[in-house]
């Protein structure tokens, strides 16, 4: 009877229904790689503003790292909003990655029209942009909390799993299949070592706040609960769900920006 006792107990609600298992903890490796890829970004930021000076380059230094910075508050605070948003965690992990996202893009937005910058947010208008952007962002929380709630990615690959979400709507969406079908068309090649060796490093800062702070919501839910032992690995085909909306998006997006074309010009 005491060998049955000290074996931890089943991760079941008062329903008798399973409990969502905590947080992955990140392998070393893992963190490592974040680490050296956070750290390869802000040293191609600081090369690209040492070897051109450039409002855009300074506009793209600072909103990338102001990103960062912004997720970094939220972890320090997080005591005093987290309880909160915990009641209701996938509700609140929701809310909380679409409100980071809206926030994100008008940060890029300030700091573009107070440095004189072009071309960096999606559109100088702040009601545009978020016409153009939030139906992409607000589809990829939604999913990727769910999935979340499940697979328990550890904050590492979670990190990895916002870039990689930025990358398919910004680098290959943004810049490259709107380009191809509207015009000009960039250099698939150049585009896509550009992307893969230093823009996704680059993402990593910018989507955090959208997908890690959620992630944080979900596991402060199971506080003071029994800890469930999470078995198997975490499927990453899981992670890929995303992209499926990515795809509509991009449809809604070619069409978006018709419109604004056809508006501007008239």
């Amino acid at each position: 009877m005491a060998s049955v006792l000290a074996l931890p107990m089943p991760d079941v609600d008062r329903w008798g229904r399973w409990k969502e298992p905590p947080m992955r903890e990140s392998p070393r490796w893992l963190r490592w790689l974040v680490a050296a890829g956070i750290a390869w970004s802000v040293v191609t930021l600081g090369i690209s503003l040492v070897s051109d000076h450039s409002p855009r380059n300074l506009t793209l230094a600072i909103s990338i790292e102001a990103s960062g910075v912004y997720t970094l508050l939220l972890y320090l605070s997080r005591r005093a909003w987290l309880p909160f948003l915990a009641r209701r965690p996938v509700a609140g992990a929701t809310a909380l990655g679409i409100f980071n996202a809206a926030l994100v893009e008008a940060l890029f937005l300030a700091v573009q029209t107070a440095l004189g910058a072009e071309r960096v947010a999606a559109h100088e208008n702040l009601f545009v942009d978020w016409l153009l952007t939030m139906p992409w962002y607000a589809g990829m929380v939604w999913i990727f909390v769910r999935v979340q709630r499940r697979e328990r990615y550890s904050a590492a690959a979670v990190l990895l799993w916002g870039a990689a979400y930025e990358a398919g709507a910004d680098g290959i969406v943004g810049g490259l299949v709107a380009p191809a079908i509207l015009g000009p068309a960039p250099a698939v090649a150049q585009h896509l070592v550009f992307l893969a060796g230093l823009a996704f490093w680059q993402f990593i800062p910018v989507y955090s706040s959208m997908v890690l702070a959620p992630a944080w919501v979900l596991e402060a839910a199971d506080r003071g609960r029994v800890e469930a032992v999470v078995s198997g690995p975490a499927r990453i085909e899981a992670g890929l769900r995303p992209f499926a909306w990515l795809a509509v998006f991009t449809v809604y997006l070619l069409a978006a920006l018709v419109v604004v074309g056809l508006l501007n010009r008239g």
